[in-house]
């Protein structure tokens, strides 16, 4: 650091396996309840549930190179990123399911459409915030003191 003081970096892979459950939950459970709410509605024959899962695992990708540019230190930078890969990955999914649920009711066709969006985007800001924020404060690491013990000095006896 520049300012002299040092700051203790630990790495906690705590982390990686809720980034995973996370993920994958989404990419399984929001699908699922979709294909549910379609078939339930009788619009499924649009798409079929491996097709549903596909387009939100694809929807996913923006988040790779965003994820590689949410290392720039900057917060104005990484919410914008996040925004950028928030509307685009989001309307992936609008634009996909516009098909299944145009010739539904008005109403819950653009209540579908703006819970795909939000539970997108709510990933999307849930990531920035676990993962992405930065503490307003950093506290210095204080080091501790380094004690040396002195053994006192062994002699042995020659007969």
């Amino acid at each position: 650091a520049s300012s002299g003081t040092e700051y203790h970096w630990v790495y906690d892979f705590h982390k990686v396996t809720l980034a995973a459950a996370a993920i994958f939950s989404y990419a399984w459970l929001v699908p699922t309840a979709l294909w549910g709410f379609l078939y339930w509605r009788n619009t499924q024959p649009y798409f079929t549930f491996l097709e549903i899962i596909c387009v939100y695992g694809y929807s996913l990708s923006i988040y790779v190179p965003i994820s590689v540019l949410w290392a720039i230190p900057v917060p104005a930078v990484q919410w914008a990123l996040g925004l950028v890969g928030m509307i685009l990955s989001g309307s992936v999914l609008v634009l996909t399911f516009w098909t299944a649920v145009r010739d539904d009711e008005k109403k819950v066709t653009y209540l579908t459409l703006v819970l795909i969006f939000i539970l997108h985007g709510l990933l999307a800001v849930g990531f920035m915030l676990y993962f992405f924020s930065v503490p307003l404060q950093m506290s210095p690491v204080t080091p501790e003191p380094h004690r040396t013990t002195i053994a006192p000095a062994v002699t042995t006896k020659h007969s």
